[in-house]
Order: structure tokens, then C-alpha cells, then sequence
């Protein structure tokens, strides 16, 4: 099944993610579109909404998962200032498209993207958030200025 989404701008109008396979098994999916990320979690899937709410900006890192053979993969840390923040891991093929090196954001500038995060009765979340590159994931490193 092919996940499609409906957009306007940054915001998630429709999906038929919530009805496919992956939702139904607990995967999470990430859609990106106008300086948004919004993560697509099914209910009682993955990290609760509670914990994410706790982050004051989540930072997401693109590399290679050597780990479970994946070139491209996505780290997703919900930074609430704890030695033991929440994260999720995501391959390439639960993400719509990746970002590109041009979408990093630089030491010493704010934010420049924003994290959303959606369940079945619509945006939940939304805190701003940071890209950045990695060698490998898992990174799980804190944002350096």
C-alpha cells in the first residue's frame, strides 16, 4: 500500500496512512512539506504523547543504520533536557522524502523546522525542531553550538 497525504502547506489535511499496514502494526511515519516534519503515530504505538511533550525542541539526524542494514534512516530525539531523552528510530521507507543537506540547520542560528506530531484525531504536537547529519545511528548526541 502506498501511503498518500493531502497538504496544506505545513499542515496534514488527510492521509490513508491510519488504514495501512504500517499503522496497524505500530510502525510510526514521518511526512515532509514547507518546513514541517509531522510524525504520524498511531494510538498506543511508540513513544506517548506525553513524554514528547516534555521536549523543548526535538532534534532530527539523517545516517546510515548499520545496525539493521538500512543506508538512509532517521533519528528523532525528543530533547526535554534529561540524560535519557525519548527517540525514535525510522528507515528511509516510513519517511516520504528525506531532507537534504541543504536543510541543516547551523550552530548558532534557531530552529528552522518545525516537528508536529499527529494521531488519528489530528495534530497533537508541535514543537520547533533541528536537522542535522550523522555518521551513523544511532547518534544520540545533544545539539552542539
Amino acid at each position: 500500500m502506498s501511503i498518500k497525504i493531502e497538504n496544506n502547506g505545513p499542515a496534514l489535511v488527510w492521509t490513508n496512512y491510519w488504514e495501512s499496514q504500517y499503522a496497524a502494526q505500530g510502525y510510526v511515519y514521518l511526512s515532509i512539506n514547507a518546513g514541517c516534519f509531522r510524525l504520524l503515530v498511531p494510538k498506543g504505538k511508540g513513544i506517548p504523547l506525553d513524554d514528547m511533550r516534555e521536549a523543548s525542541v526535538v532534534l532530527i539526524t539523517r545516517g546510515p543504520w548499520p545496525e539493521i542494514g538500512k543506508y538512509e534512516a532517521l533519528e528523532i530525539i525528543f530533547d526535554d533536557g534529561s540524560d535519557e531523552p525519548s527517540f525514535i528510530h525510522i528507515a528511509a521507507d516510513l519517511v516520504d522524502r528525506m531532507p537534504v543537506d541543504s536543510d541543516r540547520d547551523r550552530p548558532g542560528q534557531p530552529p528552522r523546522w518545525i516537528l508536529s506530531v499527529y494521531n488519528q484525531d489530528g495534530k497533537q504536537l508541535e514543537l520547533p525542531a533541528r536537522y542535522r547529519k550523522a555518521k551513523k545511528i544511532p547518534y544520540l548526541k545533544r545539539w552542539e553550538e
